[in-house]
């Protein structure tokens, strides 16, 4: 009875060690070239961050694109501008151009506490502007104020901001601030 206990106690240790070699020793999948447990990417201008992004985790792609999931983009509006701080569930950053695509539940809010939200949002850096493409659906709630439209086209360091084929505003919102 002691003998076949003893057995099968060193035969699920050699099992358990199997498995354990077997997950330590596979590859990525196809096209990643480099998983990252965590990334966080500082972009400065004269010495001052013009933006960062936090991800969780990120799959180094064979194509130079980054896919990030748990995503943070903090756009550091500089002078008198304000700050936007975007979260998403996942995206993609370009490693050759630092544009950032931002998708699932994504929520910006603005250091003023006005703030939108969305399903895909796209910031460009060479443009410094974040915007959705046609179709997409934009929330925005600004003090006491709700617009909702589509398209979004904003420029952060100019304060400006775009929303086409807007379907409805509302010049008072009641009750819940979280939404």
């Amino acid at each position: 009875m002691h003998v076949i206990l003893i057995f099968a106690f060193i035969a699920s240790l050699i099992v358990g060690c199997e498995k354990n070699n077997e997950t330590q020793n596979t590859l990525p999948p196809a096209g990643v070239e480099q998983e990252i447990g965590g990334l966080s990417l500082t972009r400065s201008q004269k010495g001052n961050p013009r933006w960062k992004l936090n991800a969780k985790s990120a799959n180094v792609m064979e194509s130079g694109q980054i896919k990030i999931e748990d995503v943070r983009l903090m756009i550091f509006g500089g002078n008198k501008s304000k700050d936007v701080d975007i979260r998403s569930d996942s995206g993609e950053v370009s490693q050759s151009t630092y544009n950032v695509r931002m998708t699932g539940n994504v929520k910006g809010t603005l250091s003023d506490g006005g703030y939108l939200t969305t399903s895909e949002l796209y910031w460009s850096e060479n443009d410094k502007r974040i915007y959705t493409m046609p179709g997409v659906k934009v929330t925005i709630v600004y003090k006491d104020s709700k617009i909702i439209g589509e398209e979004l086209d904003a420029r952060p360091q100019l304060e400006t901001v775009e929303l086409k084929n807007v379907v409805g505003i509302t010049t008072r919102v009641e009750g819940n601030s979280d939404q």
